[in-house]
């Protein structure tokens, strides 16, 4: 089955633009957010790999979806909201990874479009130790200036990613050909999201403090040699958005998605069906 993305993309009421890229496919659509120094291209094997319609959203700042309007993560959420307003769909399954995650929970908050949500080593439900020592005053701009050069240099990314991201795990080429190609545009967008996850770490209205606004159907999912969203944050996970299921899987580190897709599309599929099977015994049970 090969992934045949249509890219379109979808102007925002103030005339910004959001880059997505579709999938045919049955069923109820989903609609996917990529995390951290990634896009929508990073969701190509998972597309193949299941058979559901697919959306794959490139987030304010990042591939060429234009800047958020600030550095939060309410506002991805917003923007993120309008395209959907503007997305030929009913209702939907909800997939974000990392920074997608805090956005796609931020979402579900927001749009009635979402019926289920599937977080994926989500940001937003406590600190992150990077995000934190990133934004301190002073260092932001060195990184932000230093980032370029790193991201084209396959050492420095390597060297990277199995200290700060994954334990014992190394980037895929297809990440690394990513953050290559898009080094030298990428760095507002990484500043920018660095600042919003910090920010939604420290807020005293942030997840960890208090239960989300949705009712639907919730799984999530961590790798146990995540290096950058610790999956001590599953407790406040569980708090926040008690009807969770959460899954650890061992031996794998921060993105499901290119790591593992196969499975990961049976863990969404499996998900959905227990929505559905959820969803009519609800209906019984009023009947």
């Amino acid at each position: 089955m090969v992934a045949e993305w249509d890219v379109r993309d979808v102007m925002l009421p103030d005339g910004r633009r959001l880059r997505v890229r579709h999938r045919s496919g049955r069923g109820r659509p989903l609609v996917l957010l990529h995390g951290l120094l990634d896009d929508s291209e990073g969701w190509t094997q998972l597309a193949r790999d299941t058979p559901r319609p697919c959306l794959a959203i490139d987030l304010p700042g990042f591939g060429v979806s234009d800047p958020p309007t600030r550095p939060r993560i309410s506002a991805y959420a917003e923007d993120v909201v309008a395209g959907l307003g503007r997305l030929p769909i009913e209702r939907c399954t909800l997939v974000g990874h990392s920074l997608g995650g805090a956005v796609a929970a931020a979402v579900a908050e927001r749009s009635d479009k979402v019926h289920s949500l599937v977080l994926l080593a989500p940001a937003g439900f406590g600190h992150i130790r990077l995000a934190e020592a990133l934004t301190l005053p002073g260092i932001i701009d060195a990184a932000e200036l230093a980032l370029p050069l790193a991201l084209i240099s396959p050492l420095t990314v390597t060297a990277a990613y199995t200290t700060f991201v994954a334990h014992r795990r190394l980037p895929s080429r297809d990440l690394m050909g990513r953050l290559r190609r898009r080094a030298f545009r990428s760095a507002p967008g990484v500043r920018a999201a660095t600042v919003a996850i910090a920010a939604a770490g420290r807020s005293p209205r942030g997840f960890a403090t208090r239960e989300l606004a949705f009712a639907g159907p919730v799984a999530a999912l961590w790798g146990d040699h995540d290096a950058l969203v610790p999956i001590t944050h599953i407790a406040a996970l569980r708090r926040s958005l008690p009807q969770a299921h959460v899954e650890v899987w061992p031996g794998m580190g921060h993105h499901a998605q290119l790591e593992r897709p196969a499975q990961l599309a049976a863990f969404i599929e499996s998900h959905a069906a227990g929505a559905r099977r959820r969803a009519a015994a609800s209906l019984s049970e009023a009947a």
